[in-house]
């Protein structure tokens, strides 16, 4: 079965949205004290901010846009199984924060984890989870995300520094 470009192109623009909402997700879960979280507890924690409320096993349908909600706030709930599936990487993601934290402080310069800003570290790490932990994509997709995160949601010199970090670490693990 071959896909067109607007179905790769959708795909890609899915992918992009789960992967904001994971990186969310770890930037909340950085104020919680006491260590990683389950998969049940960050649900429960960010359940209402993420969940179309009609997608809900068991709760009442409720109506589709809330009355104070902008449209937009809207478009990025996403039903409960794909809300649980993103629970469930930040829940492997924390359980892997001193895999990721070992790879930036052994090869970058001068930077250990807990001098970055929340946003570039947070972002690093996912990219190192996805692309050199679990493998789930290519390093290049990986850095590539990092860098768009980087640009939408980090400071002005955001982008250069997680894709120069990246970049160093991902060439240092391929020789």
């Amino acid at each position: 079965m071959t896909t067109t470009n607007e179905e790769h192109n959708k795909k890609r623009i899915r992918d992009h949205e789960a992967r904001i909402r994971l990186f969310q997700i770890l930037c909340a879960l950085e104020s919680v004290k006491g260590g990683p979280l389950s998969q049940a507890e960050i649900e429960s924690r960010f359940e209402e901010l993420f969940v179309l409320p009609e997608s809900v096993p068991g709760e009442p349908s409720a109506p589709s846009v809330p009355d104070n909600a902008e449209e937009d706030e809207q478009d990025k709930r996403v039903s409960f199984e794909e809300f649980r599936s993103t629970c469930a990487k930040a829940a492997d993601v924390q359980s892997l924060y001193p895999e990721a934290d070992g790879l930036i402080e052994r090869y970058s310069t001068d930077w250990k984890a807990a001098r970055m800003t929340l946003v570039d570290r947070t972002i690093i790490r996912l990219a190192l989870y996805e692309a050199l932990i679990v493998r789930s994509v290519p390093v290049s997709v990986a850095l590539s995300e990092a860098v768009l995160i980087a640009k939408e949601f980090g400071g002005a010199d955001s982008a250069r520094f997680v894709n120069g970090v990246l970049a160093r670490i991902a060439r240092a693990v391929e020789q």
